[in-house]
This record gives structure tokens, C-alpha cells and sequence, in this order.
């Protein structure tokens, strides 16, 4: 019998949640160098402030004024954009409907690192 190879463990397994926290980091800072549309990037920064205190953007009335819109159905455009890009590259959306809160969410993780790469102005 040969020598015992050990699989997993704490050690490895603290290495390959450091190993996929780069790929994300990496992955988003791919998607967001690749967002042009000011109304995404706005949009993007809104929902990530949210998330951070798990909270949805509402999709209503004053937030299509606030974006000088006039029907919520323009989000969808806006959404479409950064998750069109961030399936391409990481397979999965950015930005996801709840449908109960009636808005839009993103992952915590997702909106940490939107929240550095795009610093409040």
C-alpha cells in the first residue's frame, strides 16, 4: 500500500474559497470594465448599496422618474447589459429580480466589489 493522500481538509478547503474569491474578483472586474451605459453603472452602484444592507431596489414609480423614464419596463434594457456580459464571462447573472420585494438584488460578494471598483463620486 502506498503512502495516504489526504483530500480536502481545512487548509484546502480555506485555499480553494481563496482561489474562488480571486476568480470572482477577477471575473467581475472583467464584466465592469466592459459597462459603458451610465444608466447601468448607475444602476449597478444602486442595487450593490442595497444589497450590502439586503435590501432590493424597488422597481416603481419614483425610480423610473429618477432615471427619467417613464415606464419600468426600460430596466430591463439596463439590467440586460451587465448580465448579457457577466453570463458570457462567469456564467451566472449579476443582477437578479426578487420577485416578493418587487426589485432587483445582487449577491453581497458582487456588490463588495462594485462598491470598491466604483467608489461613490
Amino acid at each position: 500500500m502506498g503512502p495516504q493522500r489526504h483530500h480536502g481538509g481545512p487548509v484546502r478547503d480555506q485555499a480553494d474559497q481563496a482561489d474562488q474569491a480571486e476568480l470572482q474578483h477577477r471575473q467581475l472586474g472583467e464584466v465592469l470594465n466592459a459597462i459603458r451605459g451610465a444608466d447601468s453603472r448607475r444602476l449597478l452602484r444602486e442595487v450593490a448599496e442595497l444589497s450590502m444592507k439586503d435590501t432590493a431596489l424597488v422597481l416603481d414609480a419614483a425610480l423610473a422618474a429618477r432615471y427619467g423614464k417613464r415606464t419600468g419596463t426600460a430596466f430591463a434594457g439596463i439590467v440586460a447589459g451587465p448580465n448579457k456580459v457577466m453570463r458570457r464571462v462567469a456564467r451566472r447573472d449579476l443582477i437578479t429580480w426578487d420577485a416578493v420585494a418587487r426589485g432587483y438584488r445582487m449577491d453581497p460578494s458582487d456588490a463588495e466589489i462594485v462598491l470598491q471598483r466604483w467608489p461613490a463620486a
